[in-house]
């Protein structure tokens, strides 16, 4: 008897556990909205595409996370997904495409011509409000910092202690969603069309981008393997841009075609390969990163492989390891600051601090200036009164101006002040997803960044 009843207890545990291990979510959107009111809770819309690289990254690990899932027992969550296949436990295809529906008209008020950009997540106010939002890829840490945010914006009072991943996501919003287009991954019928176009026009890629670039969003093994066998035969600055784009719209298979190019001869190309794999952010692509790095002679390359490895690995030391050694003696103020950029990806809260503190009184304008806008994009708010001392010791003024409005938006300011950072003070080209700019009849320019990258 006694064993029966130690038997029940481990049941109960264990199920207690797997509830808590993973995102708890409210089936009916109609429901959902009535207990938010009822028990004045923050309201969290999952909006999800099935296929796509930063959706799928969503289902299969974020939301099986245990940490996330004891937070979401504070919020009432709806999974909403045009998807005809069930994407998350206990919710139907029905009922998360009808929370789709239902969330896109009367919270959103986006009608059924639009699409709402996924992954999305939006936490709304008990009154149907939106709270927040934040688009695209969003690593787990940034997603529990969005999710405590919002509870607090509810509940000032809310006791959560923030795990060291825990940031600010770089796209944040208040009171508003991001509004575009999906680019829906293409279907297996798709992909053989496309396949069997590029060979009837004897493989002339530059004469068939469009169809290109549909293989790029997929990860069929024929198309991946068309796309990398191409790629050998194209110029540098084809090549540079193809990188470019596989790193917005590609999914994370292609880790492995891009990784190819590290070490090519052209500086650009490593350069695109570097910055593709940092936004692919595919952990197995770490070890060609590191590699890479310790035989790269260009700065300009060894920045952004840093950067790299930091996003493909925030929990390796040897990352960590680089960044200081960086810091410590890199003579190359741009080197550093793209140290900075890699820095702010570590899960490492205390040695990320430590860095950032360190940082602001570094000798130079553009790595002050660059740690203003890291913890502006990190939004630590423990960091208010040093931004405003550093400011205020300051003789540099643009440097100055950027301190100033760090200081603000780590105190719930608008970041919107850092929109142009990389660009204005680091000469940061930012790419354009799509192939139409490489000649050619070309795809559509925008591209389709498809929800991901």
């Amino acid at each position: 008897m006694q064993a029966r009843s130690l038997a029940a207890v481990v049941v109960v545990t264990t199920l207690l556990s797997s509830a808590v291990a993973q995102v708890r979510w409210t089936p009916r959107f109609e429901e959902a909205m009535q207990l938010a009111r009822a028990e004045s809770k923050v309201v969290l819309l999952a909006f999800n595409l099935a296929g796509e690289r930063a959706n799928d990254e969503l289902v299969a690990d974020h939301y099986k996370d245990p940490v996330l899932g004891k937070l979401s027992q504070f919020t009432v969550n709806v999974f909403c997904s045009i998807a005809t296949e069930p994407r998350v436990p206990g919710v139907t295809a029905q009922q998360q495409q009808s929370a789709e529906q239902q969330a896109r008209l009367q919270v959103l008020k986006i009608g059924p011509g639009e699409d709402v950009i996924a992954p999305q997540h939006v936490f709304v106010g008990p009154d149907g409000a939106v709270l927040s939002a934040v688009s695209y890829r969003i690593t787990k840490g940034e997603l529990e910092w969005a999710w405590v945010d919002a509870i607090r914006k509810v509940d000032p009072g809310f006791q959560w202690e923030l795990s060291n991943s825990a940031r600010a996501p770089g796209r944040l919003s208040f009171g508003a969603v991001e509004r575009g287009q999906n680019g829906k991954p293409p279907t297996k019928e798709e992909v053989v069309e496309a396949l069997k176009e590029v060979r009837k026009s004897r493989m002339a890629a530059m004469r068939n981008l469009a169809e290109i670039e549909l293989l790029m969003k997929s990860d069929q093994p024929e198309a991946i393997g068309f796309v990398d066998s191409t790629l050998n035969g194209l110029q540098a600055n084809w090549v540079a841009g193809a990188l470019d784009t596989m790193g917005m719209i590609s999914p994370k298979a292609y880790h492995t075609v891009i990784g190819g190019h590290l070490s090519h001869r052209d500086e650009s190309v490593r350069l695109a390969a570097a910055g593709a794999l940092e936004r692919l952010a595919e952990p197995k692509a770490w070890a060609a990163l590191a590699k890479q790095y310790k035989l790269e002679k260009a700065d300009k390359v060894r920045g952004r492989l840093l950067r790299a490895m930091a996003s493909c690995g925030p929990t390796q030391k040897e990352t960590l390891t680089q960044i200081d050694k960086v810091m410590a003696k890199e003579p190359d103020a741009g080197m550093r600051s793209q140290a900075l950029l890699a820095l702010a990806q570590v899960d490492d809260k205390p040695k990320v601090h430590e860095g950032l503190r360190a940082a602001l009184r570094d000798p130079s304008a553009k790595v002050r200036s660059t740690a203003a806008f890291v913890l502006a994009s990190r939004r630590d708010a423990e960091f208010a009164l040093t931004l405003e001392e550093a400011a205020a010791r300051e003789e540099e003024l643009e440097t100055k101006a950027w301190l100033e409005a760090a200081a603000k938006v780590v105190r719930g300011g608008d970041g919107a002040a850092f929109k142009n950072f990389l660009q204005q003070v680091l000469g940061e080209v930012v790419p354009r997803a799509g192939l139409g700019g490489l000649g050619g009849r070309g795809a559509g320019a925008g591209g389709g960044r498809g929800g991901g990258g």
